[in-house]
């Protein structure tokens, strides 16, 4: 009975530990600006993150939709950037694909059902939303 109680006490263990290992590896969206930021969180949708600056000092500094990010997360000069697009879109997208400066996704509209679309976007941390199966290269439909 000893043997089994050990045991389930060492599998319990190894899980937990586990879950918390993916819970920190995986806890910040990646990107090159762990090499440069320091005091990195992410709370809800927004990134934020002390960020060294060419001239070497710091600045604290805030991303959104950081965890939509299509691009990579870089450090431009002590500012969080996605390099390419991000937005609300993200929660009511898939299969999410960037050429040059067009986006294509499948999305989803307002009666569930899903549609093909595409959207040029201005750049790197513009905010794009989807606006009943439609992208549009704004921070909200109206």
């Amino acid at each position: 009975m000893k043997n089994t109680r050990t045991k389930s006490v060492s599998c319990l263990s190894i899980l937990l530990s586990t879950l918390l290992f993916c819970t920190l590896a995986f806890a910040n969206p990646p990107g090159s600006y762990t090499q440069t930021c320091k005091n990195i969180s992410l709370t809800g949708e927004t990134l934020t993150a002390s960020c060294q600056r060419m001239d070497g000092s710091w600045k604290t500094t805030k991303l959104e939709f950081a965890a939509s990010c299509v691009g990579v997360i870089s450090n431009v000069d002590g500012n969080l950037a996605c390099t390419g697009p991000t937005g609300s879109f993200a929660r009511t997208c898939r299969d999410t694909k960037v050429v040059g400066n067009k986006v294509y996704a499948a999305c989803q509209r307002i009666n569930r059902s899903w549609v093909n679309t595409e959207s040029t976007f201005s750049g790197y941390q513009h905010p794009l939303t989807n606006c009943d199966g439609k992208l549009v290269d704004k921070p909200a439909c109206n």
